[in-house]
């Protein structure tokens, strides 16, 4: 399913869109490393007051409709 990734930290977001075989559930842990490029958990880190790097922990998930299909936004903040 067609994914909007929204990757937070206390002053910075970015955006990925993935496909996902499966919907994460909420309080779960996500592997930052497996979905971002080096540069940008770089920049991710950088932003964070205390974080690892490896992985973020999924605050929200939305269901939208962006007039052609569903698609789900989850919401996963980087901070440990």
């Amino acid at each position: 399913m067609k994914a909007k990734l929204i990757f937070s930290t206390e002053t910075k977001e970015t955006e990925q869109w993935v496909d996902m075989p499966f919907i994460p559930r909420i309080n779960e842990w996500v592997n930052i490393v497996d979905i971002l490029k080096k540069e940008e958990i770089v920049s991710m880190y950088q932003s964070a007051r205390c974080w690892s790097g490896n992985h973020g922990t999924v605050q929200s998930i939305e269901y939208r409709y962006d007039d052609i299909q569903f698609y789900v936004e989850v919401n996963i903040w980087c901070e440990d």
